[in-house]
């Protein structure tokens, strides 16, 4: 059987709540799912009611009848109430018995006041109908919610319980202390646009503050939390951005985010108080006009669960803003193991813009096709002076289509692949950063329409497909590269919109093209076809070419090629045709290739 949240004893039944994440069961609070859930079926009220006589008409509901206000001092609240009702000052100690709610009305407490809560009691707001709470204590004289009697110990009453219909309540002032019988903890919020501040809640059984999917807080600022349980906040992704940094935790506290989405503008910024994420957490704006924005402040510690991430700019712009040069860094981590591929990463779409420096991407690329940073189609990334470590990938940029700005100043340690990128993209990224040995990079094929300039890494460039250079762009193969093609790879250059090459290695730092498998053949060949102008080969190793030679030359095409060998080659090293402009000096067949060179014959003198 699934654990439930205990109901109060005012409560109707509810429906059976949702499953419950991993998340969640790692952190015991198995039975919050289900609390979720909480509060009734119903609607809010509609603001217009359809005509059924006339459908395309409405008409306004009727207005609500006068409640009656009441202003006196109680010694006890024990019934439902339906009334506004305020507390003043000059009241005594009131004591609340299970079974008071607030429905239809409101309750608004004063600076000073004290309200005393038997065992099983709550205060519960808007259950059935609209209702606000309003505590309006100051740090001079605060409101105090307590246990009544000698019942001062954790978990002594319920706490509060603004549910669905409490939208807009306001709590200022209070000192909030032994509440907290259930997973729902001492404050429980299914209402929207709630605002907490300058409050304390102190020895709670359980979570201060929980915020369901369905709630939303629009303030938590200036509010000390004291020996409550950990997490200390329990709230959707939304709400997470407005608890501000001048809130106290306990120490070794953590605030606990849902999976949900952000439409709007929001800043994380809470020092020292690492965010759990339970899930999935969408990025995304409201429509094509308006972009929703997350913006993580410098020393932010992000630590997802196994199924959590985040998607950014799916459907409609979206941006994921975290910077930190200079400063303490953004840590985006694991919340449950040390070990590469424990959680997914950040995947960004076609409206998404991200921007990153001084981040640390640590134990992420859960997806085999996927880095820790994954971004397709037109998203936009930055990425300068980040730290990739243990993960399943690094950065996987789809397609020739991401429109990358910086990339740079960058560590890659332990994250195979450190890219897996496009030849055009690969050929954007520049040598300013730093892979270690454990680390390689992933080149899909493809074709190369802008110059591109490959550098070295000191690691194997894996070239999974054949590649062309077309448009009249230019490639360069900076000296050192090695690259390791799969089987049946070919470079092609000019064959349709006219092309460059240019493989530029030296004496101490040859080129190296060679086969993932040690066989003769296994891949093409490098084809300077009819277009291919400018071409140059320099202290270039080849190995397992096959085609008619390692590199031929087209009619027509120049080519300088020296100090070029291939070994274990099908063909001979060089083979031009007739009417090409081929200068070669020092090219030589090493083991198991047939020669050198195969000039051209038959070709006409003239």
């Amino acid at each position: 059987m699934r654990p439930r949240a205990a109901a109060s004893a005012a409560e109707p039944a509810r429906r059976r709540g949702p499953r419950r994440s991993a998340g969640l069961r790692r952190l015991g609070l198995g039975c919050v799912a289900v609390a979720l859930a909480c509060g009734p079926g119903e609607q809010k009220p509609q603001k217009a009611e359809a005509n059924p006589n006339m459908p395309d008409r409405v008409h306004a509901p009727a207005p609500a009848p006068r409640r009656p206000e009441i202003t006196d001092c109680p010694e006890a609240l024990r019934e439902p109430e339906q009334v506004d009702r305020v507390i003043g000052s000059a009241c005594k100690a009131v004591t609340v018995h299970p079974g008071y709610r607030i429905e239809n009305g409101s309750l608004t407490i004063e600076a000073g006041v004290t309200l005393q809560f038997m065992p099983g009691a709550e205060l519960a707001v808007g259950f059935e109908r609209p209702a606000a709470l309003h505590v309006r204590g100051t740090p001079e004289s605060p409101v105090r919610f307590t246990a009544a009697g000698e019942q001062a110990k954790p978990g002594a009453w319920k706490g509060i319980a603004l549910y669905d219909h409490a939208d807009g309540s306001e709590i200022a002032g209070l000192v909030l202390e032994y509440a907290g019988t259930d997973l729902r903890g001492a404050i429980y919020v299914q209402a929207t646009d709630v605002k907490i501040d300058r409050s304390t809640v102190r020895d709670s059984q359980n979570v201060a503050v929980h915020v369901t999917s369905k709630g939303h807080l629009s303030s938590f600022k200036g509010n000390r939390l004291e020996r409550v349980s950990s997490p200390a906040l329990l709230l959707p992704a939304r709400s997470a951005g407005s608890v501000t940094p001048d809130n106290t935790f306990p120490p070794d506290s953590v605030i606990h985010v849902l999976g949900g989405m952000i439409r709007e503008r929001a800043r994380w910024d809470v020092p020292k108080v690492p965010f759990v994420i339970g899930g999935v957490i969408e990025i995304e704006g409201p429509d094509d006009k308006h972009e929703a924005l997350l913006e993580l402040a410098p020393g932010t510690v992000l630590k997802f669960d196994d199924d959590a991430y985040f998607t950014v700019g799916y459907d409609h712009p979206a941006a994921l803003i975290a910077e930190a040069a200079g400063k303490e860094p953004i840590v985006l981590t694991s919340a449950t193991r040390q070990t590469a591929h424990a959680w997914r990463g950040v995947n960004l779409y076609r409206s998404a813009t991200a921007s990153f420096s001084n981040v640390v991407f640590e134990y992420g690329g859960q997806r085999s096709d996927r880095g820790v940073v994954y971004a397709n189609n037109e998203a936009r990334l930055s990425v300068k002076g980040c730290t990739f470590h243990d993960n399943g990938g690094g950065v996987t940029l789809q397609g020739a289509n991401v429109r990358l700005g910086e990339f740079r100043d960058n560590t890659f340690e332990r994250s195979h692949p450190a890219f897996d990128v496009s030849p055009q993209l690969y050929g954007m990224i520049p040598p300013e950063n730093k892979l270690d040995a454990e680390t390689t990079v992933q080149v899909e094929g493809g074709e190369i329409g802008k110059d591109a300039v490959w550098h070295d890494f000191g690691v194997p460039i894996e070239v999974k497909r054949p590649v062309s250079v077309d448009g009249e762009a230019t490639l360069t193969i900076r000296a050192g590269a090695k690259l390791r093609v799969h089987d049946g790879f070919s470079l092609g250059v000019g064959e349709y919109g006219g092309g460059s090459l240019r493989v530029e290695g030296t004496a101490d730092k040859p080129v190296q093209i060679f086969g993932v498998t040690d066989r003769r053949g296994t891949w093409d060949a490098i084809r300077l076809y009819e277009k291919a102008r400018g071409n140059v080969f320099e202290h270039v190793q080849l190995r397992n070419a096959g085609g008619e030679g390692a590199i031929n030359v087209a009619i027509g095409v120049d080519a300088v090629v020296r100090d070029v060998s291939c070994v274990r080659c099908f063909s001979p090293t060089l083979t031009w045709a007739c009417g090409s402009r081929v200068t070669s000096e020092r090219v030589a067949g090493g083991a198991e290739t047939p020669a050198a060179t195969l000039p051209p014959f038959g070709c006409d003198p003239a």
